[in-house]
């Protein structure tokens, strides 16, 4: 059996054509209570043809790492524990519509914005028993390619996340923004400080030498509708709702520093997306009215602290759950807060 990440790295299971008595007798997964509504979407394939959808998670099962025990698993998913989500899709316009596409556009999150790692599994031998475990049903569970005007199918996928934790949301994400239903006592994931809370981190200079800064969040603020006024945006820029979000830099180090911390921080969302900031070009300005950054012309001081705002473009129906400042120093984990 094969498993693939959705990142594109590869892991490999090994499975003979019998399987052995001790795995005949199936465990079981633990259902989580969620909404279940179906919702209506808009959804354009590749081709740029749209689609009238309407959509809902109809199951959510919580598994067990001994699902897995078999499977030889790459670093980024080992240790989590894999969790079952079934979705129904029901092609409610005139045209064909793929059903793989759309599946793909489900995600499953922490209340932190942390999102699941989605893995598919293939059989390396299809001679082989599947096996009635939850995971073998779930990988069983496949939507037919193509749903016909008024067609439904139902497909389960297998999304991994961090043991100890679960899940807050389901989302569903396409042009027309985000659709998401609540998952019943959603975790924010371990290590998430609060919204205004100093973090001691490290940062390399341009000399790639490391110096100690404190950052602080300082808001995390929704635009008005005119904030972008004077910037060029595309039709799902501008559909989007754009975020303000302030940090502090001190350099508590003995040399200067180049102020581009800012590149380094990411906007977390409730339905599972990381943000990155947008790039706006304006001569003259630090910035938007009401994002303007003090950063200093040259270098940041021993001593010395700047400010620095970046915008982010939340989809419709989405909403901003934590901030991240990813270090550059060697082996260093980011730092999370919550969105205040």
């Amino acid at each position: 059996m094969l498993l693939t990440g959705c990142g594109g790295s590869d892991t490999s299971k090994n499975v003979s054509g019998d399987k052995p008595e001790a795995d005949q007798a199936a465990s079981t997964a633990t259902p989580l209570t969620l909404d279940t509504a179906p919702r209506r979407a808009h959804y354009t394939d590749r081709g740029k043809k749209a689609h009238e959808l309407t959509l809902h998670p109809t199951l959510l099962e919580l598994g067990s790492a001994e699902d897995l025990k078999d499977v030889r698993l790459d670093d980024d998913v080992r240790g989590m524990v894999p969790h079952y989500l079934t979705v129904s899709i029901t092609n409610t316009g005139s045209g064909e519509v793929q059903s793989a596409q759309v599946v793909n556009n489900f995600r499953l999150a922490l209340a932190d914005g942390t999102a699941g790692e989605r893995v598919s599994f293939f059989s390396s031998n299809p001679l082989a028993s599947p096996g009635s475990g939850p995971l073998e049903t779930c990988n069983g569970t496949k939507a037919p390619s193509a749903l016909t005007a008024g067609q439904a199918a139902t497909e389960c996928r297998v999304v991994m996340l961090p043991k100890g934790t679960q899940p807050a949301t389901v989302s569903y994400s396409d042009d027309s923004g985000i659709q998401m239903w609540k998952v019943e006592g959603g975790d924010t994931g371990s290590s998430v400080l609060p919204s205004d809370k100093p973090a001691e981190v490290t940062w390399k200079d341009a000399r790639d030498k490391e110096v100690p800064l404190t950052v602080t969040p300082k808001s995390v603020r929704k635009a008005g509708p005119d904030a972008l006024a004077d910037y060029k945006l595309n039709a799902r820029q501008k559909a989007a709702t754009a975020h303000f979000v302030t940090l502090q830099y001190r350099n508590n180090g003995t040399s200067k520093l180049y102020p581009g911390m800012d590149r380094a921080v990411f906007l977390r969302t409730a339905s599972g997306q990381t943000l990155r900031p947008l790039t706006l070009i304006a001569i003259g300005s630090n910035g938007p009215k009401g994002c303007e950054s003090s950063v200093p012309y040259g270098m940041v001081q021993p001593g010395k602290s700047v400010r620095q705002c970046g915008v982010y473009l939340v989809s419709k129906g989405d909403k901003p759950v934590a901030v991240t400042f990813s270090s550059t120093a060697d082996g260093a984990e980011p730092v999370t807060w919550k969105a205040s």
